[in-house]
């Protein structure tokens, strides 16, 4: 499965067309986690992000920025450099090549030159990443309207991966107001986003795994901020920086992602290689998914990688799989069961319902939902609790 690629931009902002042109470039998920000035400073900016390519749209201060791409290949040699300009006279480009830029791209983009640069980019970060350290997976669960059981999808999904393909799997809260995951998951967090923050300067892998609570062996949580007011003091780059470490950490990551599509949730669902977009059997859920589907394709996200899942589900004349189809254009990817009881019931205790010793049909629901996004075969009522359910690996062998 293809992982997200990171970049950078330096010099400017990109405009909307442009950044649908990046998002568009290759066939992986491409996620711009920040855009800098041309200036020394952004090379701390930079080695703290540590992306996978550094876009430099050189202006006006042409020299400075080929200074900073000679910068950049110095301190960051893993950093594919592209150079990009309106002015496309030999001496600029041939400036940016003996600066340490792979590639030059002239604007405005041209889609084809695009995607020849960008997809190079992709084969040496795949090559690079399969000889260096292991990169764990992001599943993305996000819903455009409230009350369509996020939370509660996102913490039994975790433990369902977990169980099943016997990973170490962590849930992300970016709910970073209002965060209710410990409450799901059963957990106390003695730290959460907030010692993100206060310590991202010296923020690496270890110092990470220390910030994550664990609610049992091979499941962890890093938590939204407990204090109130905190939430503000999240930025993007913390975010983005936090779940690059969390991939060399964990084998999957499971996103609880809040419903407002702003420039955090935007990017964090760019690093998902799957994304699960919840709604409900009623009118303002179906509609708002809809919504969100033609949104998620403007983005430039492939209709492929989000999966369409259906919470709460009952089997209605009205509101039957096939007219919520019609009306999204896409196939529904699961359903989650209508079990009202044994849903609040766990939460109470604070229990994952699928951790829990329980017949209901949403736990082999959830069972279904994680082994179709693991690649394993489909789990039924006679595999619960058999020596056979627990013996598949996660490339679907038995061990």
């Amino acid at each position: 499965m293809p992982k997200a690629l990171s970049l950078v931009v330096i010099g400017r902002s990109l405009d909307p067309e442009e950044r649908m042109q990046l998002r568009n470039a290759t066939p992986s998920p491409l996620s711009v986690v920040a855009e800098l000035p041309t200036a020394p400073q952004s090379l701390d900016e930079l080695n703290r992000l540590r992306p996978n390519a550094a876009l430099v749209l050189v202006n006006g201060e042409a020299p400075l920025s080929f200074q900073l791409v000679e910068r950049i290949k110095q301190e960051l040699p893993e950093t594919a450099v592209v150079c990009s300009s309106e002015s496309t006279g030999s001496d600029i480009i041939l400036q940016a090549f003996r600066s340490g830029a792979m590639e030059f791209l002239r604007l405005p983009f041209a889609d084809a030159e695009l995607s020849a640069v960008f997809t190079k980019i992709e084969q040496q970060v795949a090559q690079s990443t399969e000889e260096a350290v292991h990169q764990g997976r992001i599943v993305a669960v996000f819903a455009s309207k409230g009350g369509c059981g996020t939370t509660f999808v996102a913490a039994n999904l975790a433990a369902s991966i977990m169980r099943l393909a016997r990973r170490h799997t962590c849930v992300v809260d970016l709910n970073l107001q209002s965060g209710d995951q410990p409450l799901y998951l059963g957990v106390t967090p003695n730290y959460s986003f907030t010692d993100v923050v206060r310590n991202f300067e010296r923020l690496d892998d270890q110092l990470l795994a220390s910030y994550l609570t664990p609610r049992s062996k091979g499941l962890t949580l890093l938590a939204a901020p407990t204090e109130l007011g905190r939430d503000q003091e999240v930025r993007d780059d913390h975010v983005m920086r936090t779940l690059g470490l969390l991939r060399t950490l964990t084998d999957f990551i499971v996103l609880d992602v809040p419903r407002a599509l702003n420039d955090l949730t935007v990017q964090a669902l760019d690093t998902a290689e799957e994304k699960i977009l919840l709604l409900t059997q009623d009118v303002p859920a179906i509609r708002s998914a809809k919504r969100t589907l033609d949104m998620f394709a403007r983005i430039g996200y492939d209709r492929t990688r989000v999966k369409v899942v259906v919470n709460r589900f009952e089997r209605k004349p009205e509101f039957d799989l096939t007219q919520i189809e019609k009306v999204l254009e896409t196939k529904v990817y699961g359903t989650l069961s209508n079990d009202y009881p044994a849903a609040v019931g766990s939460i109470n205790i604070g229990e994952p319902l699928v951790l829990a010793k329980s017949s209901s049909r949403l736990v082999n629901d959830f069972n279904n939902l994680a082994n179709r996004l693991l690649g394993l075969r489909e789990f039924t009522a006679d595999d619960a609790g058999s020596k056979s359910a627990r013996s598949w690996s996660l490339f679907g062998k038995r061990q």
